[in-house]
């Protein structure tokens, strides 16, 4: 990441994880569900009253086609280009230390960053251009199916599975509680959502370390109905996250993450905004993480070797005109 240190880029991998996973369904507690109760948390929005609460059967059923979704989302996720456009702050509302835009293209077993802007201005078309060509070298060996790539891609999928596990196993971290249906005015538009708050199960035993974060989350969470899919998630850290006792590190309690999802293909769901306000500390190294990141321009490139082509298209493109990006 740009302008980061070490100990920053190992602290944002870990918020990430968190994040993610609480913000793609990590909070989903379909076995646990109660009737509505004091004032919802979250995002305020009016609160639809005209149409009944669904059964105990139907949310259940709910929640448990958004988790198939969400799977889906997660797997379709890695055949999409698009354009994140990160900010990151010294602290909530305060000065900005980087205003970057950066085209992501799936790589087979993660992600390549190309810049391409920096506090709104293009970067230089030789810049990008070297870009280009790096990006190129680096899906070589994806193209070649050469040896390297294979144990990389045998990390990435143990990654896969392990992120999947967990989404599953979120499904038992959870108490879940019925809040409504409210309208919202997201990115996406005007839209009536499902709305649910989420807090820990104190009987839940978690499955690994990232897991254990659960314990220390109270969220809520808006469900589009008619399409199964997660569409936003607010989610705040109500008490320290200790890594090794404290040892190690610790996130502190008052974080907020926010997520939210749209369509941005026929039946694909992929976010569209994350927000992170957190502060912590790895061993005796302070850390903020105020970052937030809009993500748009999504395109579906396929495997490495389609996003090769349009790599190379790119160049040529950039050689008869460099003001074409």
């Amino acid at each position: 990441m740009h302008g980061q240190t070490p100990q920053r880029q190992s602290s944002m991998v870990h918020l990430r994880n968190v994040g993610a996973l609480t913000v793609c369904a990590i909070i989903i507690a379909s076995s646990a569900v109660s009737p509505s109760r004091g004032t919802p948390q979250g995002g305020q929005g009016p609160i639809v009253t005209r149409n009944p609460a669904p059964s105990h059967e139907q949310l259940h059923s709910l929640i448990l086609r958004a988790i198939e979704n969400q799977h889906r989302d997660d797997r379709a996720l890695e055949e999409f280009e698009r354009l994140e456009h990160v900010i990151t702050r010294k602290s909530e509302n305060g000065e900005i230390l980087t205003d970057i835009t950066e085209r992501v293209l799936p790589s087979g077993t993660g992600n390549i960053k190309l810049k391409t802007a920096e506090k709104g201005v293009p970067v230089p078309a030789e810049e990008y251009r070297q870009e280009l060509e790096t990006a190129l070298k680096a899906l070589d060996p994806a193209v070649q199916s050469s040896d390297r790539y294979k144990e990389d891609l045998a990390k990435f999928e143990k990654r896969r599975h392990d992120h999947a596990e967990l989404l599953d196993s979120a499904t038992k971290a959870f108490r879940l509680t019925w809040a409504g249906r409210e309208t919202r005015n997201d990115p996406a538009g005007i839209r009536t959502l499902v709305k649910l708050l989420l807090d820990p199960d104190p009987n839940y035993k978690p499955i690994n370390r990232f897991a254990a974060s659960f314990q220390h989350i109270h969220a809520a969470l808006w469900v589009d109905e008619e399409h199964a899919q997660f569409a936003r998630l607010e989610a705040d850290i109500a008490t320290d996250i200790n890594f090794a006792g404290g040892i190690v590190g610790k996130v502190y309690h008052g974080g907020h993450i926010v997520m939210v999802q749209e369509e941005v293909s026929p039946g694909v769901w992929l976010p569209t905004l994350y927000n992170y306000e957190v502060d912590g500390r790895k061993f005796i190294v302070a850390f903020g993480i105020h970052e937030r990141t809009e993500i748009s321009h999504y395109r579906h490139v396929g495997p490495p070797a389609k996003v090769v082509e349009i790599l190379r298209d790119d160049l040529d493109k950039l050689a008869a005109d460099p003001s074409k990006r």
